[in-house]
């Protein structure tokens, strides 16, 4: 099961260790990608003096870029042949004399940057032999999505198989499987059905999404329905009806409880009953004359033979077994006061399918916390939601940082379960910055991109929703609603100035008819800045009574600028690869650290086209 190589990296490394040292090396030294993945916020981009543009990129690039269409920029990061642009084991080239797609060549220093980006890029192709699937039964997978149900065909094939390798190393089956932030439970529901059976452990702080899954399984058959009134004859053993092999389902909520089995059971309203009565024709009026005994056919059966368990609770660090003793160490019968548990021999295994933020984290830590959890299996998502744990991003390189909230309050949280993780990171020390791996909120969010999933519609859309924003942000700069970005030389020392802490209105989510023009996105931005509370007054004073002529002024006189936006975008989100890989590769030497953990690696569990974070962090125990 464990791959011949811990971690998706390209073969030209000799080990895992030179790939580490390489990709921190590169991502605290080059202040190219610092600048690109964290020192620089789209918003800021038409209100930041000096221009953005041309002080973070070179005079080299800048002239490439006038003279190539974005879709074709974009074409060069991510599908070029790199190794022949560079004239890697050719003779030297003269590269002046030497054009590219019609136009200018690339410059050296550029190809170089996607070079290294793309060598330092954890590689997300799934393993052949994990490519073959188990389809879901059509009852399980309702109400999934098509990027749901690829989800979870992929992982709980990959967890079953898990749970193979565990009961062969170690002689001993896995009893139970934990699902972190199980949501409305379609990965649990699907390993406790056909083929899978598993006993469930489902562990989710909302209680909304935990009556909702309890639903689900009813629809799904997997649960009797609680409120539903059932007519039950008895019958003698000679009937030959076989019952039906259901799945527990229990609950708890607060204060844990024993699981509870089985249903409430009662008569159904009269006229369902006369609804499933069959009669035959000789039965009829009261016939004198019987047909002959017939075995009636048996129920069929519903493969689900798994358990599953729910417990809300909002988990907050990796001490598990306190919440899910009452499962794994069940009371005898009647004892009620529950002294008597009896010890168990249970094996669990803790797995999550985009866990967001720290959850993961915890989960990890699960392994080494809980004698009884015997493996891991985490994918996480929302890298923004992770907590920073070493404090403030600080640098000895000319690094742009710009002083947004967001960026001090998340920055000097201090929180021990937040990243990084590992002692290697902690203790690790660049020249271009001071000890400590450090990623800040505005590098975070960036590492959920997909680059590779980009197409023509997609990007232009996601181009003009940045450009925008960034204009939309020129016009409450020069109408004195917001003042200018300022760029500390240490974005913390000397605290921050109460200016710049409310500098920011966040707009929010806005209908998909608000991007049909700059017009139409300013009267629906409006109308929720006026609800701001600090904003607002000035909001409706200033930026309602703008015109339409006026708004159309502002979008002409800016729109040169929307491909020098769409060209750092789009070197954002391909940079920002690597901050996925440095977070991935951390949770990765946090297990790698433990005395207690034999084996871990980091595998690809899905198809990138259809799911993009498909990376799974697995740990075994001793």
């Amino acid at each position: 099961m464990a791959f011949n190589r811990p971690l998706p990296i390209s073969g030209v490394w000799k080990d895992p260790d030179a790939y580490v040292e390489a990709l921190l090396s590169f991502s605290t030294t080059s202040v190219l990608f610092m600048n690109l993945c964290g020192g620089v916020h789209m918003v800021d981009f038409l209100t930041r003096e000096p221009d953005l543009y041309t002080t973070i990129l070179p005079e080299d690039w800048r002239s490439f870029f006038e003279q190539h269409d974005i879709q074709d920029i974009i074409r060069l990061l991510l599908r070029e042949d790199i190794d022949h642009l560079r004239g890697t084991g050719e003779p030297s080239v003269d590269q002046s004399s030497r054009t590219w797609n019609g136009g200018a060549f690339p410059p050296q220093s550029l190809l170089d940057y996607v070079f290294n980006i793309r060598l330092l890029t954890l590689q997300r192709e799934m393993d052949i032999s994990s490519s073959k699937r188990t389809e879901l039964p059509k009852q399980v997978a309702m109400h999934m999505s098509r990027k749901k149900a690829h989800e979870v065909e992929c992982f709980s094939q990959h967890v079953s198989s898990l749970s193979d390798t565990v009961n062969k190393r170690r002689g001993e089956p896995v009893t139970h499987i934990v699902d972190f932030g199980s949501g409305q439970n379609y990965l649990g529901r699907t390993l406790a059905s056909s083929p899978y059976y598993k006993h469930i452990i489902a562990i989710e702080r909302k209680h909304q999404y935990i009556s909702g899954a309890k639903s689900m399984d009813i629809r799904a058959k997997l649960a009797k329905n609680p409120n539903a009134q059932y007519f039950q004859k008895d019958q003698s053993p000679s009937d030959g009806c076989n019952g039906t092999t259901e799945v527990t389902v229990s609950e708890t909520t607060g204060t844990p409880q024993p699981a509870i089995e089985g249903s409430h059971v009662s008569d159904v309203p009269f006229c369902q009953m006369l609804g499933e009565i069959s009669l035959e024709s000789d039965e009829l009026l009261g016939s004198p004359t019987k047909s002959p005994l017939r075995e009636k056919a048996p129920t069929p059966e519903l493969h689900t033979r798994g358990t599953l368990s729910y417990i809300e609770h909002e988990i907050q660090d990796g001490h598990l077994e306190p919440i899910i003793g009452h499962i794994i160490h069940p009371s005898p019968p009647g004892d009620a006061d529950g002294k008597g548990k009896e010890e168990s021999d249970a094996r669990l295994m803790v797995v999550s399918l985009h866990s967001c933020g720290n959850l993961v984290h915890h989960g990890l830590r699960s392994l080494i916390l809980n004698p009884s959890i015997v493996a891991v299996a985490m994918i996480g998502c929302c890298y923004n939601l992770l907590t920073e744990r070493l404090g403030p991003t600080t640098h000895d390189l000319p690094v742009l940082q710009s002083l947004h909230p967001r960026l001090e309050e998340t920055g000097t949280s201090y929180d021990p379960h937040g990243f990084p993780m590992s002692k290697y990171y902690e203790n690790y020390r660049s020249p271009g910055a001071t000890t400590g791996v450090k990623l800040n909120i505005t590098s975070r969010a960036l590492a959920v991109q997909a680059p590779y999933n980009w197409g023509f519609n997609d990007s232009e859309q996601s181009f003009t929703r940045h450009f925008f924003r960034a204009l939309l942000q020129r016009i409450l700069v020069d109408r004195n609603i917001l003042p200018k970005p300022s760029v500390p030389g240490d974005a913390f020392s000397g605290g921050t100035s109460p200016e710049a802490r409310t500098n920011s209105i966040i707009i929010g989510s806005l209908p998909k008819a608000a991007f049909k023009s700059f017009t139409a996105y300013i009267r629906a931005a409006t109308i929720k800045m006026s609800r701001d509370p600090i904003y607002g007054p000035q909001v409706q004073e200033h930026i309602v009574t703008l015109t339409d002529d006026e708004i159309h002024r502002y979008e002409t006189q800016y729109f040169h600028a929307r491909k020098h936006m769409s060209t750092v975008w789009s070197l954002m989100g391909f940079s920002a690869q690597l901050i996925e890989a440095i977070i991935v590769v951390d949770r990765w030497q946090f297990l790698r650290e433990q005395d207690s953990v034999k084996d871990c690696w980091v595998q690809p569990v899905f198809d990138y086209s259809k799911s993009p974070r498909n990376l799974a962090v697995i740990g075994l125990r001793k």
